[in-house]
């Protein structure tokens, strides 16, 4: 027998914890099915999704875990959505009513409604919608004349920022659209519903906003070659030589002004902004006027029709730009920039891709008396002062109501109701 022991060393483990929770993972995080449902939401892979939740809540979690929670807190997924075939079309049918011209394809509509926590597959999309409007379904077979003959490329997010303005797109609406993306992962920084976009103080007025907001200025900026860009160009310069001094300008210039067709990234973001968006804001605008009683030549009905629908677009504008973050892009082994993901991850793990930011840190008290130098009082302002005080008195007055192109004229009714009553 061994030899009996006589004396006890200190414990190893004195606590008694070992690898495994003292509580429960549910009751230590109850808030965890609600992120693992954002996530879902978001089109995050549930492959991603352990380190994802280290990544933003610290929480460490294994893949089957999440299964786990996923089945027994009854989340909604693509597979388990928790509605019968009649619910599903019946989502789809809604949705699709903001696309009265039928330019969404499946993908799209899987995405507006995985926002809202419906998830139905993408076959399931495309055999109603084709049911529903068959014409439409086969007429998304886009084709355009290439411009440009070698692949692009991005080294990283924030190295290049393209710019552009388009005031054609909504001009019946007096309403002008000016844009910001990403070159690395063709994401919408962001995008401004203006009363004009040609003039000389709007490009570095909003410019300097972004640089404010993401804290950092581009490597590079890269405009068309509208007179309107230049104020925007010097300011891009006199920074990168500032804040970039070794840099040299010769090697990698502060701005590039090239022609409209060879702004690909920025002209080719502008497409899906106008066919699959925009187009249904101008198609409700147009072939509601008549029925909502609109008067033209009414000044007080000019005003408040300027007012409401600008608001329609910009609330538009930045559900584009949150549903871009979103958008998963398909892997293309050929491609230079990065695919295979969501284009929010791309900016937020760039390394994942071979990318690295390229954000050049600025002096933010700087940036502020440049915003404050090259901002216009009525930058944003749809109309004299007069009206706009008019326009959100009467906008109150009807309740402040959630407002798209779907009830953006009887909107408009009602509040110039209140106005006559």
């Amino acid at each position: 027998m061994p030899a009996e022991r006589t004396q006890k060393g200190p414990a190893n483990n004195p606590s008694g914890g070992n690898q495994h929770r003292s509580r429960p993972l549910l009751k230590e995080h109850p808030e965890l099915p609600k992120w693992i449902q954002e996530y879902i939401d978001d089109g995050v892979k549930q492959a991603d999704m352990p380190q994802s939740l280290l990544d933003d809540h610290g929480i460490t979690i294994g893949l089957r875990s999440i299964e786990r929670i996923i089945k027994t807190q009854d989340l909604r997924t693509t597979r388990h959505s928790g509605l019968t075939d009649t619910e599903k079309a019946a989502s789809i049918l809604e949705i699709t009513q903001e696309d009265p011209l039928g330019r969404w394809g499946a993908r799209k509509i899987k995405e507006k409604l995985s926002i809202k926590t419906i998830h139905i597959p993408r076959s399931f999309i495309a055999d109603i919608r084709g049911v529903l409007d068959r014409d439409a379904s086969n007429m998304r077979k886009p084709g355009a004349k290439k411009v440009h003959t070698r692949g692009l490329w991005s080294a990283g997010p924030n190295e290049e920022w393209c710019v552009d303005g388009h005031e054609k797109i909504l001009q019946c609406m007096g309403v002008g659209v000016w844009g910001i993306i990403d070159k690395w992962g063709r994401g919408e920084r962001n995008l401004w519903a203006l009363p004009s976009v040609r003039t000389p103080d709007i490009p570095p007025a909003l410019f300097l906003r972004e640089i404010r907001a993401r804290g950092g200025m581009p490597l590079q900026t890269t405009s068309d070659k509208g007179s309107e860009t230049g104020v925007l160009a010097a300011i891009q310069t006199s920074l990168r030589q500032i804040y970039l001094p070794d840099l040299e300008l010769e090697t990698v210039p502060a701005h590039l002004s090239v022609k409209s067709v060879y702004n690909i990234t920025r002209e080719r973001g502008w497409r899906p902004i106008w066919e699959k968006e925009l187009a249904n804001v101008k198609y409700a605008y147009e072939s509601g006027k008549m029925a909502a009683g609109y008067h033209p030549e009414d000044p007080i009905h000019q005003g408040v029709a300027l007012w409401l629908w600008a608001k329609i677009v910009q609330l538009r504008l930045d559900n584009i730009k949150r549903e871009n973050a979103r958008h998963h892009v398909r892997h293309q082994k050929g491609k230079l920039l990065p695919t295979g993901g969501r284009i929010g991850d791309f900016y937020k793990n760039p390394e994942k891709w071979g990318g690295r930011d390229q954000l050049v840190p600025v002096d933010l008290a700087v940036i502020d008396h440049l915003i404050e130098k090259y901002s216009p009082p009525d930058l944003f302002q749809f109309g004299t002062d007069e009206m706009v005080a008019l326009c959100e008195e009467l906008f109150a007055a009807v309740g402040s109501p959630e407002i798209s192109a779907i009830n953006g004229w009887p909107v408009f009714t009602a509040m110039i109701g209140k106005l006559t009553a």
